[in-house]
């Protein structure tokens, strides 16, 4: 069911990166939010089976320390989901006029960032499917690689803002700036969230409970 669960959220990601592709690259934010309210779809999905484990662990005859573990690392996961609906719902809310105004440089940054979200929500979902059979030192190497990912999202992130201040004229009032800055928050938060998933897969391997 944890796999699932991580299937489920891997399809919320990947979904987000497609509507928002076509949402700058094939300038079609109509297609976009239709593939947006997909998101959240799937994220009411994951919300349930994250629903049913917790369930199921809690009826479970697994020690007390084991239930707490599997039960944090599924509300982890889920947390990877809930940013990315919150990020899908937030370029819901700003006209498409005023979000495509920001120029293809900096929407061609978002996308980067959103890719290597994928990126990384793809390394570990192969992670947590294996991680039962993995040795600590294969564990430790992948969860540097979603750790780098994370890293240049950070960059990234850094970079859209530095080229958002350079921008002389908006067309578009603070209330707008501030939903547009919200949603480069809430992508780059993917990424923290994917990270955060595996320190924890670290933190177990390494207690060996």
């Amino acid at each position: 069911m944890a796999i699932d669960h991580m299937q489920k959220t891997l399809e919320t990601v990947v979904e987000f990166e497609r509507g928002f592709t076509i949402y700058v690259e094939e300038k079609n934010p109509t297609l976009a939010l239709e593939i947006f309210q997909r998101v959240d779809q799937l994220e009411d999905e994951a919300d349930t089976l994250r629903r049913d484990i917790l369930m199921h662990i809690s009826q479970s005859e697994l020690s007390p320390q084991m239930r707490e573990d599997l039960s944090h690392l599924v509300k982890r996961i889920d947390r990877i989901a809930n940013t990315t609906d919150g990020a899908a719902r937030r370029i819901s809310g700003i006209s498409p006029e005023h979000f495509i105004a920001l120029g293809d440089n900096i929407l061609e940054k978002m996308v980067e960032i959103i890719r290597l979200s994928v990126e990384g929500t793809k390394i570990l979902f192969n992670l947590i499917k294996k991680m039962s059979d993995m040795l600590n030192r294969e564990t430790f190497r992948i969860c540097e690689k979603i750790q780098k990912i994370e890293h240049q999202c950070d960059e990234l992130h850094s970079t859209i803002y530095e080229m958002l201040n350079k921008l002389e004229v908006a067309p578009f009032n603070h209330f707008v700036a501030i939903q547009i800055s919200n949603f480069v928050d809430m992508i780059e938060t993917i990424s923290d969230k994917v990270e955060d998933v595996s320190d924890y897969i670290e933190v177990l391997k390494t207690a060996k409970r």
